[in-house]
């Protein structure tokens, strides 16, 4: 099962939303209690419920619609104010569903965000650390950096039982191949500069052998005296 797959999958839901709603009822209410430590997952479980109303709300609609399609004093109106009332009933509470899916998706987005900007560029490298920026509990930090190193949203960090979150830090390949193409330059560089032919000269003051190249004057290293070619 992936990280972010959910305990009860949401095709089970909306089965069972059409075949008998309480039933449905049921599976949502375990899929929140086991994914009550679970973070990442609280977004998911919000739209579900969403698509449960709308789902009901549909097979509701259609029901209505032909039984009073058989009674021939039914009009069109008719029709119409009971989908609205239905619409008010079921609709509704499928909406805010949706909108709290919205909010709390943006918000472990920028929990996210946050969690890797207080470690990489604040260096703040512990589960407590984080904790107390952020002011969620220890606990839901441990599962947040756990979920992002796992789904690859933190890429080459680990955590370890201390609560300690190591980032490796890795030179990108661009800069790689930079360094590698300027030393090859300054090689190639000094492969094509010619090295000055020397002589070797016997130092008349203390009698040493320095080397000196053709025309220029060097000073011996050992007695200071001049010595040219």
């Amino acid at each position: 099962m992936k990280i972010n797959s959910p305990k009860i999958h949401s095709a089970f839901i909306i089965a069972a939303t059409v075949i008998f709603f309480p039933v449905a009822i049921l599976l949502i209410l375990i899929r929140f209690a086991l994914h009550s430590p679970v973070n990442h997952l609280r977004a998911q479980d919000y739209r579900v419920v969403g698509h449960a109303f709308m789902t009901f709300y549909a097979l509701c609609v259609l029901i209505l619609i032909l039984a009073l399609s058989s009674d021939p004093t039914t009009t069109v109106v008719d029709l119409i104010l009971v989908a609205v009332v239905m619409a008010v009933i079921l609709v509704t509470p499928g909406i805010v569903f949706y909108v709290l899916a919205n909010a709390r998706n943006k918000k472990m987005q920028l929990l996210y965000t946050r969690y890797k900007q207080l470690t990489l560029d604040d260096g703040v490298q512990t589960v407590s650390g984080l904790a107390q920026f952020t002011g969620e509990s220890s606990k839901n930090v441990t599962q947040d950096i756990s979920f992002m190193i796992a789904s690859g949203l933190f890429r080459n960090a680990s955590l370890d039982s201390a609560g300690r979150i190591t980032v490796t830090r890795r030179s990108s390949p661009a800069a790689s191949s930079s360094s590698e193409a300027a030393a090859s330059t300054e090689r190639g560089a000094a492969v094509r500069t010619p090295r000055a032919q020397t002589v070797a000269v016997i130092c008349s003051g203390c009698g040493s052998s320095s080397e000196v190249v053709p025309g220029e004057r060097k000073e011996c290293e050992f007695c200071g005296n001049m010595l040219s070619v």
